[in-house]
């Protein structure tokens, strides 16, 4: 089913409880929606019921908007039990939001494995969340379970990371894959070089390294910052790090939410 929301509590949060609604945030003078909305609509046609797609004009419901943190659109959610489980912004390719659709609506096998570790995770206690993923020695068993496997590998061995992901892994989750692939890199020092020998790459190691001590935050608020100073820095390097360092982190992790206005501000001013 796909529909216009008039009752957002009834219509989404209510309805959700019985079946998955994916949310579109649009707007009729945003270019991307206008090219979002169609790719949404196909896929909704060809999951026969399997979830609802509300739409949602923010000039039109603009206390909804408001009370859910819209600041840029198009802004994708789904809720699924009367609650938001995850969200992207911005245009992307039909095949990717099929992906992005399928974890989700997996998401309760998915978590089956590394389940403490993942909520330790989604907590920002990185330490505690490492600690547990090797307490719980579980091996991966198909694509899906060995990304998440790379995801906590990232943490304390990056080119261990790397040697877990493998080509077919990149359809299961594209945003993860590409998250892992570029972050594993980075901590085992490659690319940096197009920084330069400045004081731009001096603040980035400085991330670098606080990310490798698991201090996340450290390291997401140095790269920021340097984005405010020029987002183009290193090739837009220091950009497609922060980037991925969001995507890995997942939208609705605490530190997404905390710098998602930062990051806007610096790459939109």
């Amino acid at each position: 089913m796909i529909f216009d929301v008039n009752d957002f509590e009834k219509e989404v949060i209510d309805r959700s409880k019985t079946i998955p609604v994916v949310v579109d945030f649009w707007a009729a003078w945003c270019g991307p929606c206008r090219m979002l909305s169609p790719l949404l609509e196909e896929l909704a046609v060809e999951a026969q019921g399997k979830w609802d797609l509300a739409k949602v004009n923010v000039d039109e419901q603009e206390a909804v908007a408001v009370a859910y943190g819209v600041s840029g659109i198009p802004d994708v959610r789904i809720f699924i039990d009367g609650e938001e489980k995850d969200r992207f912004i911005g245009l992307q390719p039909k095949a990717a939001i099929k992906s992005w659709l399928e974890k989700n609506l997996n998401q309760k096998a998915l978590k089956i494995k590394w389940k403490t570790a993942l909520d330790l995770f989604e907590q920002g206690k990185f330490h505690e969340a490492l600690v547990a993923f090797e307490k719980e020695k579980e091996k991966p068993e198909n694509p899906q379970e060995f990304l998440i496997y790379a995801k906590f590998l990232l943490l304390s061995d990056p080119q261990k990371a790397l040697a877990v992901l493998q080509p077919e892994m990149e359809s299961e989750d594209p945003f993860s894959y590409e998250a892992i692939k570029c972050l594993g890199t980075l901590l085992l020092g490659e690319e940096i070089e197009k920084l330069g020998e400045t004081d731009e790459k001096k603040r980035f190691v400085e991330g670098l390294e606080a990310i490798k001590k698991l201090d996340i935050e450290k390291g997401l608020f140095h790269w920021i910052s340097l984005l405010h100073i020029n987002k183009n820095i290193g090739e837009g390097l220091v950009l497609k790090a922060v980037r991925s360092l969001f995507r890995y982190l997942g939208p609705r992790h605490p530190l997404s939410l905390k710098y998602s206005r930062a990051f806007s501000t610096a790459v939109n001013v």
